[in-house]
């Protein structure tokens, strides 16, 4: 039998409790570094967002687990993300130019 009170037996399980804790603490570390999804990149950009039931077009101000946070036309429509088909980048044509070709000149064709 083993006797407890011998400090050989002491050392074994406090290695063993030190062996045990080490594989919770690498499924930690693991979830944390796991993308929940890529909501940040939409914050402060303009985007078109096709639903169900049409298309919205505003900014994003903020995002949650469910939830999306869009000014459209200076108010706030909160967004159900169950019901969103997809999230484009909303492309502001350059007008200014004339082409809307982004202000490059094409050589004119003789």
């Amino acid at each position: 039998m083993t006797n407890p009170a011998h400090p050989y037996w002491g050392k074994a399980l406090q290695n063993q409790q030190k062996s045990q804790a080490k594989p919770e603490a690498r499924q930690a570390s693991k979830r944390q570094r796991m993308r929940d999804g890529f909501d940040d990149e939409w914050v402060g950009k303009d985007v078109e967002v096709e639903q169900v039931k049409g298309v919205i077009r505003g900014r994003v101000v903020d995002v949650s687990k469910y939830w999306l946070k869009i000014i459209v036309n200076g108010e706030v429509v909160y967004l159900n993300k169950a019901y969103i088909a997809s999230i484009k980048p909303l492309v502001v044509k350059d007008t200014a130019s004339g082409g809307g070709n982004g202000g490059e000149q094409r050589p004119k064709s003789k």
